[in-house]
């Protein structure tokens, strides 16, 4: 599997004073090179050469590591929807362009996709995880509104107001999954392929075809 994370650290290499960024630093590339279940204390602290002790006072466990590594993930999203925001014509095309990516990056780090979606039992109780998420969510839900949408004071009427959203990020995200797994094939260029599907299911919500296919007769051509 590619990966553009830097190889992890060997005994004697790190700085003494930057343990919890080499334990990330070395989680990610483990992420990229192989499962979310080989990371592990031991692993990462005989990668970089510190005890199972100094781990500790770093992270309170391997979730809380992973954890930390998918609010990065989502800072990091919400960082690439905002300049969407900023450098696209329209909302559409920041649209298009958010779920294409979103869809490239669960291809190039499914491991840390992961984590990000579910791998870790009861993640919505680690905080900086949980707003992170959530801020992700809400920069989506105003690229698709054009205003604030999500109201965590009142969920349930964001819910109602905003389901175009919540059933184009779980559109998105189940789209992701699926190319990630190689669920979807694709001959010459898939990348080119992935991208006009993508743009094109976009494009079927916003003129309404959905309607138009459930309320056409039974066994009229399409």
């Amino acid at each position: 599997m590619k990966t553009t994370t830097p190889p992890a650290m060997r005994s004697g290499s790190y700085h003494k004073g930057h343990v919890a960024e080499d334990l990330l630093r070395t989680a990610r590339s483990l992420l990229d090179r192989e499962t979310a279940e080989s990371v592990s204390v031991r692993r990462l602290t005989r990668e970089i050469g510190v005890t199972p002790a100094n781990f500790y006072n770093h992270f309170s466990s391997v979730h809380d590591l992973l954890l930390q590594i998918a609010a990065d993930s989502f800072v990091q999203c919400t960082r690439q929807l905002r300049y969407f925001q900023r450098n696209t014509v329209t909302r559409t095309d920041a649209l298009k362009a958010a779920l294409v990516e979103y869809a490239s990056f669960a291809q190039r780090h499914p491991q840390t996709f992961r984590i990000m979606f579910g791998f870790v039992p009861n993640a919505i109780s680690h905080k900086i995880y949980h707003n992170a998420a959530i801020q992700a969510f809400a920069t989506l839900l105003e690229i698709v509104y054009g205003q604030k949408m999500l109201h965590l004071h009142d969920i349930e009427g964001t819910r109602k107001r905003a389901r175009i959203g919540y059933g184009l990020c779980a559109m998105g995200h189940g789209l992701a999954m699926m190319l990630a797994d190689g669920q979807l094939l694709f001959g010459k260029d898939p990348g080119q392929a992935q991208q006009e599907m993508i743009e094109g299911i976009i494009d079927a919500f916003i003129h309404n075809e959905l309607h138009e296919a459930l309320t056409r007769p039974t066994g009229r051509k399409a």
